[in-house]
């Protein structure tokens, strides 16, 4: 392993707070954090994708993503199709790493057997746990067929340390394995990329660098002077200027500059079919029809009318995007697309933007939910904890992914706080496999501007120190599952008083006891192992998912607890 991957690889590591000691276990979960990032940039657990533990078909990590969302269960696949209504934009992400400085296309003929056989009707390999509960994901993702409106995208990397040079023996298995899989007739394309030492390194700096563009944009007017914007620019600029922005390195669509607008893209719908019939049949007229885009940065500088965008987000105009993306082999020449930069660091304005430019669409209230006044308080709150203890709430999406020193797994998004704190002060870690949205929908008064804001600090910080717990192997893996549950059942464990509510004083005493337990490597563990034996009490086969799902285990698990049943005595009196 050359120096720099070394490095970059041992940066990973403390990033993410692992301590294995296995180089090739190390080498796994960073190659496969490099690719995967490629497609998804927003906040995850490593632990969910990796699946090489023995009998692993050759695959050492996969990936689902659907509508820009990772999907981890079967559940989260339902919440998107009554979100949606639709399951559009699926990718399959199927990882090899070796630490070997060669591509063996031995090795690569495997890989791709193993991705052939895990999409199987009648699969013949022998598969571990994990990658049997993808495989179940998968097939249930295929069983709702009538409502995915484009065949899925799957994605091949095999990685090594070595240097790519286009050897015909790899080369050859490569397009077998592609053959192989498009012969199933399921997937829209199939790609097998062979990532050598100097592409892992541009995959992992990508993961750390700001996002940056260069457009050329000549019809434009500079706007007036307004309050807290340093600049704005309102015009059109060519079709294939605009694609710059949206169109990452690899000639994808760039998922990350989407993060901040508050719809996901909705596939081919009414309105988007029609702008797709615009832009290929009429483009001249498209600048008429459409309201255009509007494009947030943390930095803008210009020369004459090369205009460098840093740190971007397309805060409306994700479907117009999508589209222009979906049709750029059919779009001609004069295609023009309307346009707003906006140079601010002002998060209010930000906010005020959002806002304002998608008033012309229906949106619901967990895409709103980052605006509200609570969360600029929380994150304030989590911000005056001492460096040791540090959580990063993240607010806006991807706001401390640039910050260099910052460990990955500190930060803390707003699907992660939702799961956290419902999972331990409401009592619902049976649906924190949900998607976010249908979570919050199911708890009245969450984020509730009289709630104490040491409750969602300490969910979010004690799911941290049991991920930690779990990701280094101090804590048996199979009670992974249920660390929601485990999260609740320690708020029972450590009081025998009633619980209080969200709002009182008594609530940040509960919360100190907690985290004077989660501080403490030790003490956590043992707390935790003082709960486990409730879920076996409890739970007949613990490799099943469907357990987790379970509202009568949280109804058996609080049971054992003199907490819980002095509470339920009182609730029942009252």
């Amino acid at each position: 392993m050359d120096r720099i991957v070394q490095s970059y690889m041992d940066s990973f590591l403390v990033s993410q707070q692992i301590e294995e000691k296995d180089k090739c276990r190390q080498f796994e979960m960073f190659a496969s954090y490099c690719a995967v990032e490629k497609h998804y940039t927003d906040t995850y657990s490593i632990s969910d994708i990796i699946t090489s533990e023995g009998d692993d078909c050759g695959i050492d990590a996969i990936a689902i993503i659907i509508n820009g969302t990772m999907i981890t269960s079967e559940d989260e696949v339902d919440d998107l199709i009554e979100l949606n209504k639709t399951l559009s934009e699926i990718s399959f992400i199927f990882i090899q790493a070796k630490t070997s400085s060669n591509f063996d296309y031995g090795d690569m003929g495997t890989f791709g057997a193993g991705v052939r056989d895990f999409f199987s009707e009648h699969p013949q390999m022998k598969r571990n746990a994990s990658i049997e509960e993808k495989s179940q994901v998968v097939e249930y993702i295929f069983s709702k067929a009538t409502y995915i409106k484009k065949n899925p995208s799957c994605y091949l990397y095999y990685i090594t340390t070595g240097k790519w040079v286009d050897d015909k023996n790899c080369t050859a298995r490569m397009d077998i394995a592609k053959k192989d899989l498009f012969d199933l007739n399921i997937f829209e394309e199939v790609k097998y990329i062979p990532v050598g030492a100097d592409l892992l390194q541009k995959l992992y700096r990508n993961t750390i660098d700001v996002v940056e563009t260069e457009i050329n944009f000549e019809n434009k007017i500079f706007l007036p002077e307004i309050d807290n914007v340093t600049q704005s620019i309102l015009g059109f600029i060519d079709y294939y200027e605009y694609l710059k922005l949206i169109t990452g390195e690899n000639g994808e669509i760039r998922r990350s500059v989407f993060y901040d607008n508050v719809r996901d893209y909705q596939g081919d719908n009414p309105v988007n079919h029609e702008i797709s019939e615009t832009v290929c049949s009429d483009p001249n007229k498209f600048v008429l029809f459409n309201n255009g885009v509007t494009v947030i940065c943390k930095k803008l500088t210009s020369f004459r009318n090369k205009f460098t965008l840093t740190d971007y987000q397309i805060v409306n105009g994700c479907q117009t995007s999508h589209v222009l993306f979906n049709n750029r082999n059919a779009i001609t020449e004069g295609l023009q697309i309307p346009i707003k930069l906006i140079e601010t660091e002002d998060d209010e304005t930000v906010n005020q933007i959002i806002k304002a430019t998608n008033r012309q669409t229906q949106v619901s209230d967990e895409q709103l939910i980052a605006l509200n006044e609570f969360h600029r308080k929380l994150e304030a709150f989590y911000a005056t904890f001492p460096v040791t203890n540090r959580l990063y709430y993240e607010r806006r999406s991807k706001q401390y992914s640039y910050v260099r020193d910052i460990e990955k797994v500190r930060i803390v998004s707003i699907a992660m706080q939702i799961k956290s704190v419902a999972s331990m002060f409401y009592d619902k870690p049976h649906l924190a496999s949900r998607y976010y949205g249908k979570l919050l929908s199911s708890i009245d008064g969450i984020f509730s501007d009289d709630h104490q804001l040491l409750p969602y600090y300490t969910s979010a910080y004690t799911l941290y120190r049991l991920d930690y717990l779990f990701r280094n192997k101090t804590l048996p893996s199979q009670y992974r599952k249920f660390r929601y549950y485990i999260l609740m059942m320690l708020k029972y464990s450590l009081t025998d008083e009633k619980i209080p509510e969200m709002n009182a004083r008594k609530m940040n005493k509960l919360c100190e006891s907690i985290l004077q337990a989660a501080n403490d490597n030790v003490k956590l563990a043992e707390e935790v192992n003082k709960v486990t034996p409730f879920i076996d009490k409890y739970v007949e086969d613990i490799t099943s998912n469907e357990s987790t799902k379970s509202a009568s285990l949280v109804e058996n698990l609080r049971s054992e607890f003199p907490s819980w049943n002095r509470g339920r005595k009182e609730r029942l009196q009252f």
